[in-house]
């Protein structure tokens, strides 16, 4: 079975990556299955099924006066996302500004709720809207790297601060200090292995491929030059003070703020670099493509720095159902505005004279 969404039949005949769900039903049955077994395993040897079943109904049943600020968080997160995709993806063809971002960060929503592929569902739609935009593949790729850049260094230095404040005690909590030191040390790394890499591309940039390299070594130091030239893409627009760069923050920060609300809605006054903490480490579980892997991971972060797990987890299944699946509806309603968009580059492409082509503003 393919799901197709077309809003008229011009927009039917752009190709936007469809969706197997017989076969995506296949690969996440095994996934699902051991899941499944393994949480029952824990919960009834443990004897907590009944905390387990009273967890997920108190989750369910959040108030919803914190339930509509948890809400309104998350609009904001959306919009800082759509900002800074406005900003990197508008540098590169004048075709994408804020209404074109907002239907791509929609539509490629849609796509990470469908596929449970560690997002790469909607970074695929992304790098496709950038190609139906004009943009050549090399150019479409640095230009989906340079974003990523920006929003996962806003990322990583999160975890820097929040770890560090916390494994050096300078914010009193139960959690363990290494593990505290260990997910500070991690984002320094990541962040310092990013930087080699830009300063590396610029030694090198010049010189040209030995005719000994082959196979994967080329392929690597291509991958390599790329990501350098990426990163210091950022570095730029980082200098240029555009409003829009706050962007990556707001994403991060709203969303982490969803979990506090709800956190605080059943009764946790937990210190918010512990909620942050618990925020960013738990979302590193989402590159495992197996259902109930985040809130495994938030949950059992949080249950370390001493939130009850009576609370913890409906805090987390609560933040979870504002988080993804709330923006769902509206995620999946924007693929047919995303068609219509790419059916009218279509047509203006069309309308240009033969030989000629829409030249993007980034080579």
């Amino acid at each position: 079975m393919t799901v197709v969404i077309a809003s008229n039949p011009a927009a039917a005949e752009v190709p936007l990556p469809a969706i197997d769900v017989r076969a995506l039903s296949r690969r996440l049955a095994l996934p699902a299955a051991l899941a499944a077994l393994a949480a029952a395993a824990v919960l009834l040897g443990g004897g907590r099924a009944h905390a387990f079943v009273e967890g997920l109904r108190r989750g369910l049943g959040v108030n919803p006066g914190w339930a509509a600020l948890g809400v309104a968080l998350e609009v904001v997160s959306l919009a800082g996302y759509v900002a800074l995709l406005s900003l990197v993806a508008g540098r590169a063809t004048g075709r994408i500004g804020v209404r074109e971002s907002a239907q791509i960060t929609l539509a490629g929503a849609a796509a990470t709720r469908l596929l449970p592929t560690a997002g790469v569902g909607g970074l695929g739609l992304t790098l496709w809207a950038l190609g139906r935009a004009g943009l050549r593949t090399k150019a479409a790729t640095r230009t989906l790297l340079v974003f990523l850049v920006l929003l996962y260094a806003a990322f990583l230095g999160s975890v820097a601060v929040c770890g560090t404040l916390l494994a050096l005690g300078l914010v009193a909590s139960k959690g363990p200090a290494e593990l505290s030191a260990i997910a500070a040390a991690a984002a320094v790394l990541a962040i310092t292995f990013c930087l080699a890499l830009a300063l590396r591309g610029d030694s090198r940039l010049e010189e040209g491929d030995s005719s000994a390299q082959r196979g994967l070594a080329r392929k690597v130091r291509s991958a390599t030059r790329l990501m350098g030239g990426a990163v210091r893409d950022a570095c730029r627009l980082l200098g240029s003070g555009d409003p829009r760069l706050a962007g990556a923050l707001a994403y991060w920060t709203f969303d982490a703020a969803v979990l506090w609300a709800m956190l605080r809605a059943f009764g946790s006054p937990s210190l918010l670099p512990v909620v942050a903490l618990a925020y960013f480490v738990g979302q590193v579980a989402n590159t495992l493509p197996i259902p109930g892997s985040v809130t495994g991971g938030i949950a059992g972060i949080l249950i370390l720095f001493g939130v009850p797990a009576a609370v913890a987890l409906p805090s987390v299944l609560a933040y979870r159902a504002i988080s993804v699946w709330l923006p769902a509806p509206v995620a999946i309603a924007s693929v047919p505005a995303l068609r219509a968009t790419v059916v009218r580059w279509g047509r203006a492409d069309a309308s240009l004279p033969e030989g000629s082509a829409l030249a993007p503003a980034q080579a």
